[in-house]
């Protein structure tokens, strides 16, 4: 049991650093090189003023009228929502993002890494 734990520890291990490698080659910079803390919940008027203060990446929920992230993962719903890397699910008037894994429900939704970058309405990539 203990072997069988530890191989599957290290087939991980070398999955998590594979993806690192492969973002450093494409340029860009990797989860673990990212120094920024991470909140569960955040509430904006526009992103840095709200609770909490300053910039955060994300991973749970974020609400507010302009939301700017970094690096999210679960729901962010606001007017304008725009981040560089998003997994879960963004509802808003405006949503951009740069690289996503998951779903935009809005008026204008830009994944900029997707083979058909605007869609209205619902834009998703996985």
């Amino acid at each position: 049991m203990k072997s069988l734990f530890f191989a599957a520890a290290m087939a991980v291990s070398a999955v998590a650093l594979g993806a690192d490698a492969n973002l450093y080659l494409e340029g860009k910079n990797p989860p673990s090189e990212v120094m920024r803390s991470y909140t569960p919940l955040s509430i904006n008027i526009v992103t840095p003023v709200g609770l909490p203060p300053g910039f955060w990446n994300v991973k749970g929920l974020q609400i507010g009228v302009f939301n700017w992230v970094e690096d999210f993962d679960g729901w962010q719903i606001g007017v304008i929502n725009t981040t560089d890397v998003f997994r879960g699910w963004q509802l808003g008037v405006i949503n951009v993002t740069r690289k996503m894994y998951g779903v935009q429900v809005g008026v204008v939704n830009v994944i900029q890494d997707n083979d058909i970058p605007f869609l209205p309405i619902i834009n998703w990539y996985f």
